[in-house]
């Protein structure tokens, strides 16, 4: 299963000829890629790329004299395959601004309705246009209304967009994001279970506490929250929500051990 979209970092030179052999006849070949025109700017010294895949697939690349950015929900060049992986906030900020703005664009021309919710499409959008997990983790929330069992999705989808723009979770972006998972069908109980732990952060800030997501234990695990206030130090586990004789872990303790 692939992970939330990284970006890959080459640090060599890539010509318009380099380009074309081993990054465009490779996807050409496997997978019926175009290049096409980028639909925003990079600025800078940076030349960019668009490819385009038959199978909806899309994939960018942003270049100086000296490095490159590699960012795709699709495969690999094997001329890449050896590269280190970087996160949004540890690349150049055009690279990053530059790759937000073409995937966000592209994620609301085929769902136009996450247009209304900015915010939550910026947060989401490293497992939205993921390789395997986009069409999942998008129908989460339009079909099955984010795993409320009582409310519409544009109610629910409001309630996240509204809490998601406190800007809160945003410095955790991508561990928070990832706990949506990228697999390649929608497992209800186990995002709903992920989605939770995100009404657990509102109900904790709104309380006045500042969270810090996965805190590692003695024992090897994480919990889910470290939630702090002027007086009060506290480690957060979020059971899973279901009745409790269905859960795994009756109660919190159990939950922990």
């Amino acid at each position: 299963m692939a992970r939330p979209l990284r970006f890959r970092y080459s640090p060599q030179s890539w010509s318009d000829g380099r380009v074309q052999h081993e990054i465009l006849q490779p996807l050409q070949s496997n997978i019926g890629a175009q290049s096409v025109t980028p639909w925003f700017k990079i600025g800078g010294d940076w030349q960019s790329h668009r490819f385009e895949m038959q199978n909806g697939d899309v994939a960018l690349f942003a270049r100086t004299d000296s490095d490159a950015y590699w960012m795709g929900n699709t495969e690999t060049p094997s001329a890449l395959w050896k590269t280190d992986k970087f996160g949004w906030r540890e690349v150049p900020h055009r690279v990053s601004r530059w790759a937000q703005r073409e995937l966000t664009a592209t994620l609301h021309e085929e769902d136009p309705w996450l247009a209304d919710y900015p915010h939550l499409s910026w947060f989401f959008l490293p497992v939205f246009m993921s390789k395997d997990g986009r069409d999942s983790t998008r129908a989460f929330f339009r079909e099955h209304a984010a795993g409320f069992p009582d409310a519409g999705r544009r109610e629910t989808t409001r309630f996240f967009e509204d809490f998601l723009e406190t800007g809160v979770l945003d410095e955790y972006r991508h561990v928070m994001s990832g706990k949506l998972g990228t697999s390649n069908h929608v497992d209800r109980v186990r995002m709903s279970a992920a989605m939770a732990e995100f009404i657990a952060a509102k109900l904790l800030t709104d309380a006045g506490y500042d969270v810090v997501p996965e805190i590692e234990v003695t024992t090897g695990h994480s919990l889910d929250f470290r939630a702090e206030n002027d007086g009060t130090n506290v480690l957060v586990e979020v059971t899973r929500p279901q009745p409790p004789q269905n859960r795994a872990a009756a109660g919190p303790v159990a939950a922990v051990r």
